[in-house]
């Protein structure tokens, strides 16, 4: 077959002759018209599934990975965020509703216009962000990391089996946010992976012990981040009503899965801040006056709606809670959720059924001063733990190996299964 001769094809000939190979002839792709000085040669690509922003957990992670970094191709397969993308010097959607293969690559191809890609970051959610994966490395033969924030296989169908064996075989390296999905898939598809947990800006890590004074009025603590089940917000409310304690929820996306009315929040004792969502400074300053922090997560039961976040996925506010402000960690649901064993294990907080009376009594002990200083004192003997100085440096650097390219989750891992010295036990 002869190539077109127009700049897309002149750039991408060895992508168009691996396409050929791959999967058959493709229709000739007209010229994406752009300059040549446009294009972005051996740029690094992250493919996820929305919008890269401070909305939810994963887009305040990868931001944080990735703040500043030139040559940066981000692919997503949907919005829900109206667009608000906020990283990568080429933003790419695709989605492929029902095409078969041969045309999936053929988008992918031609989305990229041009620009070549030499390291991918995978993070996918939905089957488009596995197939938008998977077509990229095979076009570019780039080596690809794997790293698994939310599960949409073991729990959920939202990746097809045949569909996430092709991703992980494809990944050179694979990363799981938890230490329960990082077991979860390793058994599943005999395929080692690697813990890899939400780690946190060096600046805002605190590296002292300053407690807050702990009020003798009524309780009250904080909630940050979204709260993703809706069956979990309206446990929450039922929960907190009557009990004497009042919550604050601190987020910068709290409605926008389901529908809720702040009033009637406020009316069960929690209350949604008003105005432009905090920044990251202020909020911090917020969390290390707070008496402690409430992480709502799921029971599950059949019922629970976000069942799979529930099990697998550790929430990145908790590393951010425990990182910035020390603040001690109430979490409501099921011991077995993977954020309720992350917290009991490091020694950073308790856990808590959905339950008024157990709730408040919870609230209690954690307020207790020698307890909710001990805890603190646990925090800080972490906090170094979760920087993210470096972290995406060790990603491309683990890449390149195969493997983790040094022990830092390693030692963490280990810190966290030691477990709290006896200042800092909870029982």
């Amino acid at each position: 077959m002869t190539l077109p001769a127009d700049p897309l094809w002149k750039r991408n000939e060895a992508l168009a002759a691996r396409l050929l190979e791959l999967c058959g002839k493709p229709r000739p792709i007209p010229s994406a018209g752009l300059e040549e000085s446009a294009w972005l040669a051996g740029a690094d690509a992250v493919v996820t599934h929305i919008e890269i922003n401070d909305c939810h957990g994963v887009g305040v992670l990868l931001g944080r990975l990735f703040e500043g970094c030139p040559n940066l191709i981000t692919i997503r397969s949907r919005d829900h965020f109206g667009g608000d993308q906020r990283l990568g010097d080429v933003e790419l959607k695709i989605a492929h509703g029902d095409a078969i293969r041969p045309r999936i690559f053929e988008n992918v191809l031609r989305a990229l216009q041009g620009h070549t890609v030499a390291r991918i970051l995978a993070v996918p959610y939905f089957a488009d962000d596995a197939r938008n994966a998977v077509a990229l490395q095979s076009i570019s033969g780039a080596p690809m990391c794997a790293y698994l924030m939310d599960d949409q296989n073991l729990l959920e169908p939202g990746i097809p089996d045949a569909l996430m064996a092709e991703l992980l075989a494809a990944s050179r390296l694979r990363l799981a946010i938890s230490r329960e999905m990082a077991a979860g898939y390793e058994a599943k598809y005999g395929l080692k992976f690697w813990w890899m947990p939400p780690v946190v800006e060096p600046k805002h890590i605190l590296r002292r012990l300053d407690p807050p004074p702990l009020e003798a009025e009524a309780p009250w603590g904080v909630i940050v981040g979204n709260i993703w089940g809706e069956g979990w917000l309206k446990r929450l409310r039922e929960t907190v009503r009557g009990s004497g304690v009042r919550l604050y929820w601190y987020a910068r996306s709290h409605f926008r899965y389901f529908e809720a009315e702040p009033s009637a929040l406020a009316r069960a004792s929690i209350f949604v801040a008003e105005g432009e969502p905090l920044a990251d400074e202020a909020l911090i300053e917020v969390l290390r006056r707070a008496p402690f922090a409430v992480a709502p997560t799921g029971t599950l039961e059949l019922s629970d709606d976000r069942r799979a976040i529930a099990a697998l996925s550790l929430p990145s506010r908790i590393p951010f809670l425990l990182a910035t402000a020390h603040v001690p960690v109430l979490v409501l649901g099921a011991r077995e959720t993977a954020a309720a064993r992350f917290v009991e294990q490091s020694g950073i907080g308790l856990v808590c059924p959905y339950e008024r009376a157990a709730f408040r009594q919870a609230v209690a002990r954690i307020l207790e001063p020698e307890r909710n200083l001990a805890i603190r004192r646990r925090a800080l003997e972490l906090a170094p733990l979760f920087s993210a100085e470096g972290a995406l440096d060790w990603i491309w650097r683990s890449l390149e190996l195969g493997r983790p390219a040094d022990d830092r989750f390693e030692r963490l891992r280990a810190a966290l299964e030691a477990g709290p010295g006896d200042s800092g036990k909870q029982r």
